[in-house]
């Protein structure tokens, strides 16, 4: 009878696990009909890196995108791998990047319930398990996850941090136990570096989830969790050792550029506690301030009057209060430092910053799983009299109910604003109205849209405004080639050739194949096929200078070599793109073959 009771609640609980996961997926299927976004464009529709021959090999380790400072070959492998089996098609890749998501939040589910079995909670898994799950599934925070393929980084490290979590809950035999938790440890730094998060955060749950002494002294606690778990511990250290040592030999350093941090300490701790805080408001309110971007100037930090001493407070004061509570197994406290702990790799106290935002909403999805998953146990910690119990628990089902509510129709309402070029830098700039990044993406994807009124547009208001922008420059160039107008395309390179962010590989290799085109409007193909020479010699995947060296080859009569060219400009192309490009090398040859080349 008691194995039945166990049978059924297990059928019970995978239908619930069911029943929320469709939940989950109804709620982001419009994701199968978005289409690739921000780098998306350049790493998997414009490049061939990972499209063409074994290059990809070589871009596991290091390159990729012209990073330099990740070491993300599992994912980059697993880009691939859909690159080879969907055609540069976006809806198989956006669904791919759901069912990461769907799995993940079943696995903060699990997580939830190995929690819960320290706390009295078994009885009521169910609860447990629904809260926790449709909480994180439907946390508008992760729609930028979801619906960016690019941040299949940050799925498959939640993944496999989640993985060994619950690896290490449910797996007894301590061997077995340490040699699976040290894989998926493994296998979540080669997803991403901010699963270097994994240990802390794996020592607070064994801290408050495994039995321990009855007696309240720290260091006999302490002495009994190591014994229990060194060999996890032991197994942990090693593999972190071991993909420490393949990342420096893949990158060259641990964390290239770590000695050039533009703030002093002070200002950097400064800078960390805004984000800190900004984060935790993300989880409670995050409507508020969503977008692609969120750029702060790092300037502010260096000033301290008594509004940055209010918010130095207000995070020393969480910080302090997760450690105590910790310390005495009180679930909250777990919360707060395994919310900490995951979010330490993006405050940026070791290290530059490297991207244009000071922060994401992508970059607090582990720390929102390991929040739900201890919600319900911490929940359940607190102490109320059975009258105020009564009273709260109605209350609490209905605000659940609610914000459940808005979470879907939020979710709903911002994935359109993800799922395009347009929508994603429209909604950028509104936001951003002064930031001339945020206009450089949108020039970029009216472009990609042809739409090249609104495109000069923009570009007219950045000269207006005197702004520096090297890319819109080199865009507003670029439209001037497809035009025919050499002169306006020279006035644009002109303006940007003497700056320094001009020499960025990107941006000079597009310079270069840019000046080329103008060499060839105006008739000069020897430069043309120079400058498409020094382009492609920066990078051999870049099919642009490719097709520009076809065109300048075949103008000076060299056609065989033209058509060798031509055949690997074809190869670096996407499918819908290769029978647009035949066409047009076969009217440049239909104009060669009637005005011959005269020596």
């Amino acid at each position: 009878m008691f194995s039945n009771t166990i049978f059924r609640g297990k059928w019970e609980l995978a239908l619930c696990a069911a029943v929320i996961g469709l939940i989950v997926a109804i709620t982001y299927w419009p994701v199968a009909h978005a289409q690739f976004v921000y780098d998306d464009i350049t790493d998997f529709q414009r490049m061939a890196w990972l499209r063409h021959g074994d290059q990809w090999v070589h871009l596991l380790f290091h390159g990729f995108n012209n990073w330099l400072n990740y070491f993300r070959p599992l994912v980059v492998a697993l880009f691939t791998l859909q690159l080879r089996l969907f055609d540069t098609q976006p809806g198989p890749m956006h669904l791919v990047s759901l069912a990461f998501h769907v799995v993940n939040t079943l696995l903060v589910g699990v997580l939830s319930l190995k929690i819960s079995a320290r706390n009295a909670l078994l009885q009521k898994r169910y609860w447990v398990f629904g809260v926790s799950t449709l909480l994180y599934g439907l946390h508008p925070l992760l729609v930028e996850a979801v619906v960016w393929i690019g941040c299949q980084f940050e799925l498959a490290a939640t993944l496999f941090m989640l993985l060994g979590w619950i690896a290490n809950a449910g797996i007894t035999r301590p061997t077995r136990r340490a040699f699976t938790v040290a894989i998926c440890f493994f296998l979540a730094a080669c997803s991403k570096e901010s699963a270097a998060a994994f240990p802390f955060i794996l020592v607070v749950l064994d801290w408050l989830t495994r039995p321990g002494p009855s007696d309240d002294h720290i260091a006999s606690r302490i002495r009994t969790l190591i014994g229990q778990n060194w060999l996890t511990y032991v197994a942990i250290i090693v593999t972190g050792v071991a993909y420490l040592v393949i990342r420096h030999f893949s990158l060259g350093a641990l964390v290239p550029g770590a000695d050039a941090h533009p703030l002093p300490i002070w200002a950097r701790l400064q800078q960390a506690s805004f984000l800190y805080l900004r984060y935790w408001q993300m989880f409670f309110w995050p409507t508020v301030g969503m977008g692609p971007l969120h750029p702060v100037p790092t300037q502010q930090f260096l000033a301290f009057n008594i509004s940055t001493l209010l918010q130095d407070i207000g995070a020393a004061c969480i910080l302090i209060a997760g450690i105590w509570m910790t310390l005495r197994r009180i679930y909250f406290g777990a919360l707060i430092l395994c919310i900490t702990f995951s979010l330490l790799p993006v405050l940026y106290l070791i290290g530059p910053h490297f991207d244009t935002s000071l922060y994401h909403e992508r970059y607090a999805m582990t720390a929102l799983a390991v929040a739900c998953a201890w919600l319900p146990s911490s929940l359940k910690q607190i102490s109320f009299p059975p009258s105020l119990r009564r009273l709260l628990s109605p209350a609490g089902r209905l605000i659940l109910a609610t914000w459940l509510i808005l979470a879907v129709i939020t979710v709903r309402l911002t994935i359109p604003l993800w799922s395009t070029q347009i929508n994603l830098w429209t909604w950028a700039a509104q936001q951003n109205p002064t930031y001339v990044g945020a206009k450089d993406e949108l020039i970029s994807a009216y472009i990609e849209q042809q739409d090249t009124a609104s495109a000069w547009k923009l570009i007219d208001d950045i000269i207006k405004n005197h702004e520096t922008c090297v890319n819109c420059m080199l865009n507003a160039a670029s439209m001037s080639v497809t035009e025919q107008n050499p002169q306006r395309a020279d006035f644009f390179l002109q303006k940007v050739k003497d700056l320094p962010e001009l020499y960025t590989q990107p941006n000079y290799r597009f310079y270069l194949t840019t000046a080329g085109q103008v060499e060839f409007l105006e008739g000069n193909y020897k430069h043309a096929e120079a400058l498409a020479r020094a382009a492609t010699s920066l990078e051999k995947l870049d099919p642009q200078p490719q097709k520009l060296l076809v065109v300048a080859l075949a103008m000076q009569g060299q056609i065989s070599t033209a058509t060798q060219a031509e055949a690997t400009a074809l190869s670096l192309l996407t499918a819908d793109e290769q029978a647009a490009e035949r066409e047009r090398f076969k009217q440049v040859m239909d104009y060669v073959r009637s005005h011959p080349v005269t020596n």
